[in-house]
């Protein structure tokens, strides 16, 4: 069980696959929250709760610890606590294979984003060992529910962290890249309204929703669309016995864009396919939408750039700023004014039974990190 990086590639190592072996579905984080609590708390550090787990219904809230520094800046350090729902009925099983953790190939691994929770308690490991002068303070907040839509992290009081930057560890693009742009998202639910009737001896008083939510489905713009936007139906409810003419169909999807602008084209689009889907069948179909989270773009002349480009030489990286239409915390960091940019990880076919990562990444983020967080350079703010 050799791992490369000597015992900082160990010690990510065992951490990661302690992290990795204890579930944490989104709002069942409680058990990964008490394994970080008490690794905190035998550094002397006490992490605090939020509300969050109450306000949602979860097992447990966000945890926030902070390591003083005497430096001014206060910068922020971010990984979420959950993970995608496990495959039910099989253990959580990591395998290490030489600088490899990977799953069995039947469940998932989680490293999405046990690997960044990982990444930041060694960096506060690492930063408490450095002089109390040489550094600055860290806030590092480890989140719940990021799966479900960001949900703990739009729970969390942002401004209350009093945060000049921010860094989240949450990227799956390789280590060099950083996610510094991002889309909108939008919830979308279309409601298709039929008639009812007996389906053996009236069928021809119905109108019926099942078939009319077909039509739908074949004029919805799946996909890719232009400009980079993306829709997606994943969610169909609706119907009920076989004698009857069903009178009421849902389905759920999701919709995203880089600009607020594209976005609501996107919704526009949506809306007028839909009413044109289901009229010659005499239904009517409902379009109801409601915004996630906002996009962000960072500039690549803002502070956690600076900071990470001042220290990426000197371990072979280039910083390469990317877009991502997935979302992550940082996409509510950046709405609640605190710039944030998701450094990448190297994570590999997250959210299946085939992910898996490479310790020697975790390594390579923390070693590039501790000095761009030691050695900054640039403005405080961007």
């Amino acid at each position: 069980m050799s791992t490369s990086g000597g015992a900082l590639g160990a010690r990510l190592r065992d951490r990661l696959v302690r992290l990795c072996a204890t579930p944490s579905p989104s709002l069942g984080e409680h058990e990964v929250a008490a394994l970080v609590r008490a690794e905190l708390e035998a550094w002397g550090l006490a992490a605090r709760q939020d509300d969050a787990g109450t306000v949602l219904g979860g097992t447990s809230g966000n945890l926030i610890v902070d390591l003083p520094g005497g430096r001014p800046e206060r910068v922020m350090l971010n990984a979420h606590l959950d993970t995608v729902p496990p495959v039910p009925d099989v253990p959580l099983a990591p395998v290490v294979d030489g600088d490899v953790v990977r799953t069995d190939g039947r469940q998932i691994l989680g490293a999405d984003d046990k690997a960044g929770v990982a990444i930041v308690l060694e960096l506060i490991d690492a930063l408490r060992a450095a002089p109390f002068e040489a550094r600055p303070t860290l806030v590092a907040v480890f989140t719940v529910a990021e799966e479900l839509g960001l949900r703990g992290a739009q729970a969390l009081d942002v401004a209350g962290l009093r945060a000049d930057l921010g860094f989240v560890f949450d990227g799956e693009v390789p280590v060099g890249e950083v996610i510094a742009a991002a889309a909108f998202k939008e919830d979308v639910t279309i409601t298709v309204h039929g008639r009812r009737a007996h389906a053996a001896v009236e069928p021809e008083k119905g109108v019926h929703a099942i078939a009319a939510a077909a039509e739908v489905v074949r004029g919805f713009p799946l996909g890719t669309q232009d400009g980079g936007a993306v829709a997606n139906l994943g969610s169909v409810r609706g119907g009920g016995a076989s004698n009857v003419v069903p009178a009421e169909v849902v389905l759920e999807g999701e919709a995203r864009a880089f600009t607020r602008e594209r976005l609501d084209d996107l919704m526009h689009e949506i809306r007028l396919c839909a009413a044109a889907a289901v009229a010659p069948l005499g239904a009517r179909a409902e379009v109801a939408h409601r915004r996630l989270y906002d996009g962000y773009d960072v500039p690549e002349d803002a502070a956690p750039f600076a900071w990470l480009r001042a220290a990426a030489a000197a371990h072979g990286l280039e910083v390469t700023k990317v877009a991502s239409i997935g979302g992550s915390d940082t996409n509510v960091f950046n709405q609640r004014g605190l710039p944030s940019v998701n450094v990448g990880v190297g994570m590999h076919d997250i959210h299946s039974v085939d992910e898996w990562i490479d310790v020697r990444d975790l390594v390579r983020v923390v070693a590039w990190v501790r000095d761009a967080l030691l050695n900054p350079s640039g403005p405080v703010a961007g």
